[in-house]
């Protein structure tokens, strides 16, 4: 069997890997000196010097290509991307990084205000379905700063709050708090007064000793504690991360958007013995293909999840009893605000954001 290399995270192989094998892909964008979109995860470059040489914002676009970065207009150019994410059910997780504090730039709506712009910018000749983009961002500003400008993409934020710079370690021990301060049912409310389509949130809140840390009831990825995340949240998106691979089925009966590092194609099967299938959103399954996969044998599954690729409609080749028949059975599962009819409204202009997407984390996964 042939072993995957995994290409680098946020590299155009990860994004053009994630775009074609998932629902979609999620990826970082930081601003260059010379106001342009550069696809970069850390705060700093590696190397000798100071902070301030090394930090993106004050790098110029060229300086950061030298390094193997893609810029964003890099990926743009590569029709085999954008002509799936076009055609619709594909969804693009767009962060938008603030600088280190090193780099002294201090005023973030200005700097978040030019990100919204400039994407806006970008995206506008590719006349994007509905809900094909989310934009978020670890800054509480997002959601204040796109209402201000106007701003045409959905955002929302990410919790816990994770401060721009440190170690992962360091981050994580200083968002650690976010679980005490924030229930999830305070969360739901808060995103949707801010008017926010989606919750973005790491999988701690929902499994893990820290959904007990805060006095509110408890929420989860089954039982009572589903039911109630899902009634609280109405038909809102809800997109989870990390996503371990044990966890990935149960958490997409949820209803759970998934923010996976779990990217190898040759994975036909889950540890629980079923057929691993990762396109449920974009290219969604069938009841005779689910059990003629998770009937097979591991040793079968691979030329049947190839076959099934070839001859399954995608989302946007489906015919609209198929995707009203899809989003009722998720509406009503699941609680979703509305009627049938409004669900499959919805549905024709793109994937509901209650319906839950494969999302490829840094496009094949986190390398770093």
């Amino acid at each position: 069997m042939t072993v995957w290399d995994q290409p680098k995270e946020n590299s155009l192989a990860a994004l053009l890997h994630g775009m074609q094998f998932a629902d979609g892909i999620e990826f970082d964008l930081r601003l260059s000196s010379d106001g342009e979109f550069v696809v970069y995860h850390n705060e700093l470059v590696p190397g000798e010097g100071g902070k301030f040489e090394r930090s993106i914002e004050r790098m110029s676009t060229s300086e950061i290509r030298s390094l193997g970065t893609v810029t964003f207009d890099e990926l743009l150019s590569q029709g085999v991307l954008t002509d799936v994410w076009q055609a619709g059910g594909k969804t693009a997780n767009i962060e938008f990084k603030v600088p280190h504090p090193a780099a002294q730039i201090d005023d973030v709506d200005a700097h978040l205000s030019a990100m919204m712009g400039l994407l806006e910018e970008s995206l506008d000749p590719f006349d994007l379905p509905d809900r094909s983009a989310l934009v978020y961002s670890f800054s509480p500003r997002i959601g204040p700063v796109a209402k201000s400008v106007g701003f045409g993409l959905p955002v929302t934020r990410l919790s816990p709050y994770l401060r721009p710079w440190g170690s992962y370690r360091i981050k994580r021990l200083v968002g650690t708090p976010g679980f005490v301060l924030s229930t999830v049912t305070g969360l739901i409310k808060e995103h949707r007064e801010e008017g926010m389509p989606a919750i973005a949130m790491a999988l701690q809140y929902l499994q893990g000793w820290e959904r007990f840390a805060h006095p509110g009831t408890p929420m989860a990825i089954s039982g009572g504690g589903l039911e109630r995340l899902n009634r609280a949240r109405a038909g809102m998106g809800l997109h989870v991360w990390p996503a371990p691979l044990e966890l990935e089925a149960s958490m997409l009966e949820a209803g759970i958007s998934l923010i996976s590092d779990h990217m190898d194609p040759s994975v036909f099967s889950l540890p629980d013995g079923k057929a691993r299938w990762m396109r449920p959103a974009s290219q969604p399954l069938d009841d005779e293909w689910r059990g003629r996969l998770d009937g097979a044998s591991d040793s079968e599954r691979g030329d049947l999840i190839r076959e099934a690729g070839e001859s399954l409609p995608t989302w946007p080749e489906l015919e609209s009893n198929r995707k009203r028949e899809m989003v009722t059975e998720q509406g009503h599962r699941m609680f979703w605000a509305g009627s049938e009819d409004k669900w499959a409204a919805e549905a024709e202009n793109g994937l509901p954001w209650g319906s839950p997407r494969l999302i490829g984390h840094r496009g094949a996964g986190d390398t770093d």
